[in-house]
């Protein structure tokens, strides 16, 4: 009997890397379901570090929460970017997209019990692949992580590299550095009933109090594999703009268009201060991309994936 995956997301204003997931998804071979959880969450638990005091340097000098979202950025803790409009569209084309959200007005407690949402219910052994909304694989990397995994019953997770982008042409081009740490991403798990969502950053799956991740591919099994996936981590302002409210990134949508003018190699820290770590950064290499910015348009364009994911076909 094959092992099914449950693909889950957690997601506000996920747009418009958000479009790219479902087509994908379609092209497999391997029976799914793909869980998305929406909504705005508490900055709870392990993400509480974002609230903090801080005094603000702009006259009135005052005391200021730093981390939250404002009401600009929201409606009612759902997204206004024509995310849940998209979700709710998806839900009805395919019975195997599944929503969860809270009553509108009420926010998650923290993205742990997004996740824990997300995941629920598992009734056998499963495949769980957390997919961000602005991480991109193709068909053929997703068959392979679970041939990879049907090959080797003992392993319990995966490490994974990405391409982890700063700006629509600008890659993080380090490794072991903020972007792509020495623990890479952990993004799937060979899941069964019982197991529990400790975290959610970084992500921690437990069973029976001990960590899944402590049995899985590295990095160097998953990248011979071909197994590194794009990471539109801060391409757009609407992401810089959410990580400066959210996170409590001072002047981050500021500090993040002084990026995008720099001219590579430069390093990362000296343009992001909220990076503590040696990173440098260069020109997207050219080629082939999930996802392809227009300047003279400012629109994105998406792949359109075949069933091999290759070639792949560029469409608005």
């Amino acid at each position: 009997m094959t092992t099914p995956i449950r693909f889950f997301t957690i997601v506000l204003n996920g747009m418009p890397f958000l479009k790219y997931h479902l087509p994908m998804l379609q092209k497999l071979t391997i029976p799914w379901e793909w869980h998305i959880a929406e909504g705005l969450a508490e900055l709870r638990y392990d993400t509480a570090w974002s609230v903090r005091k801080r005094w603000s340097w702009r006259k009135p000098f005052r005391l200021q929460t730093t981390g939250w979202l404002p009401h600009h950025l929201h409606e009612g803790g759902r997204s206004i970017d024509g995310t849940s409009e998209y979700l709710d569209a998806l839900a009805s084309e395919d019975s195997r997209v599944k929503l969860f959200r809270t009553p509108k007005g009420k926010f998650w407690d923290g993205k742990r019990e997004m996740v824990r949402a997300a995941c629920a219910n598992i009734d056998s052994e499963t495949i769980l692949w957390q997919v961000d909304s602005d991480e991109l694989w193709t068909v053929d990397q997703i068959q392979t992580v679970h041939e990879m995994f049907a090959q080797a019953p003992d392993k319990m997770a995966a490490r994974y590299w990405c391409h982890y982008y700063v700006g629509p042409e600008l890659e993080i081009t380090d490794r072991n550095c903020y972007g792509n740490g020495e623990d890479g991403w952990i993004r799937t798990w060979r899941t069964r009933p019982g197991d529990l969502w400790e975290k959610h950053e970084p992500p921690l799956l437990s069973r029976d109090g001990m960590p899944l991740c402590s049995k899985s591919f590295l990095q160097h099994e998953t990248e011979a594999r071909g197994l590194v996936f794009e990471h539109y981590a801060y391409v757009t302002e609407a992401q810089a703009a959410f990580k400066e409210a959210y996170y409590g990134y001072t002047d981050a949508l500021r500090h993040w268009r002084r990026l995008q003018q720099a001219t590579p190699p430069l390093q990362l820290e000296s343009y992001l201060p909220w990076v503590h770590h040696p990173a440098r950064v260069g020109r997207r290499p050219a080629g082939a991309h999930l996802a392809n910015y227009d300047p003279k348009t400012k629109r994105w364009s998406l792949a359109s994936p075949s069933a091999s994911s290759r070639p792949l076909q560029h469409v608005a």
